[in-house]
């Protein structure tokens, strides 16, 4: 008998994840959710934004259940009951292994984009995330608070990065050919690809089912301080190009946004966007569904000045190719 936590909070590193195997504790937290089912929702089912979203649980076997579904969701905002969800969730999230302040590693994800077995997370990380859901019981679910926003956008200040922006629709101010497709979210929100692909596979267009991680096909992985240069290290490997240095002729030559941001304990996060005709975006938070709103429910017409909380730093735009491979 086994429980598996997932905290559903990143986009594109692994979300943080463990297993309670003690037999005793496993009973006692099922018996308490089976008494709270209205705290119960299915995943993905409240706030599916940046930010974060929800304790996921998923039983490890089929012994005692307490009538309860294999997969489930505390505290992401879809339970009729989010104080006893947000007392629930509390309760998991301190049972996650922890190694004392300071540490922030990086740990390889599985294809659903959950870090699997790990020696342990840093305990203002655990803090943060309980006080995460204690916030959203307040006030609802929309996506964690940014802590000590880091000012890295490498000189690409608001004048640039808008400039940048409308010029896309701008033919005499285009700075290289690119293309757009629809927006089809109901691709990647199947249920057999939604889990497994995150916003950087959603921006280049390619599933791999890998929950794919820039550079990784190229044997390249993000330091856990994960900023801006950091991952578009990873991008440029994987065959992207930095917008202006244009890609030679071909197909799925997409403008994406990248950007970067810290959520309160000091884990680090990046994120994509990939731009659409209309010159609208749409971007898809992690393993949730793909969508072409921001945090706030507004369409996006412009990646940098969109609520995209708590990724506040800008690392600028980049173009993906039909010979970029990503894994």
């Amino acid at each position: 008998m086994g429980i598996r936590v997932v905290v559903d909070i990143f986009s594109g590193r692994p979300n943080p994840s463990w297993e309670i195997q003690d037999p005793d504790e496993v009973h006692e937290l099922l018996e308490l959710v089976a008494r709270n089912r209205a705290a119960v929702a299915e995943v993905a089912s409240g706030f599916t934004g940046l930010g974060f979203r929800g304790v996921q649980v998923e039983l490890t076997d089929d012994l005692d259940t307490a009538g309860l579904p294999p997969r489930f969701e505390l505290a992401g905002g879809g339970g009729r009951d989010p104080y006893a969800g947000a007392e629930i969730a509390e309760r998991l999230v301190r049972t996650m292994p922890t190694t004392g302040a300071g540490s922030s590693g990086s740990r390889d994800a599985d294809d659903t984009g959950n870090s699997g077995e790990t020696a342990g997370y840093p305990e203002e990380f655990l803090e943060s995330v309980c006080e995460e859901i204690r916030r959203t019981a307040r006030r609802g679910a929309g996506g964690a608070t940014t802590v000590e926003p880091h000012d890295e956008d490498g000189g690409r200040g608001p004048v640039e990065a808008e400039g940048q922006i409308a010029s896309l629709g701008d033919g005499a101010a285009l700075a290289c050919a690119y293309d757009v497709t629809p927006f089809n979210p109901a691709f990647w929100n199947a249920p057999d690809t939604q889990p497994h692909n995150n916003c950087y596979n959603f921006a280049v267009n390619r599933r791999t089912n890998t929950f794919a991680q820039p550079g990784r096909a190229h044997g390249y992985t993000i330091p856990g301080t994960v900023r801006c240069n950091e991952v578009s290290t990873g991008a440029l490997r994987d065959g992207l190009r930095v917008w202006g240095n244009c890609q030679p002729p071909g197909t799925l030559r997409y403008v994406v946004a990248l950007v970067t941001g810290t959520f309160p304990g000091g884990f680090r996060d990046y994120h994509w966007y990939r731009l659409h005709p209309g010159g609208i975006w749409a971007h898809k938070p992690g393993s949730t569904p793909a969508r072409n709103t921001d945090n706030s429910g507004r369409v996006i017409t412009d990646p940098y000045t969109c609520d995209r909380r708590p990724y506040s730093e800008w690392c600028g735009l980049f173009q993906s190719h039909n010979s970029v491979v990503i894994n």
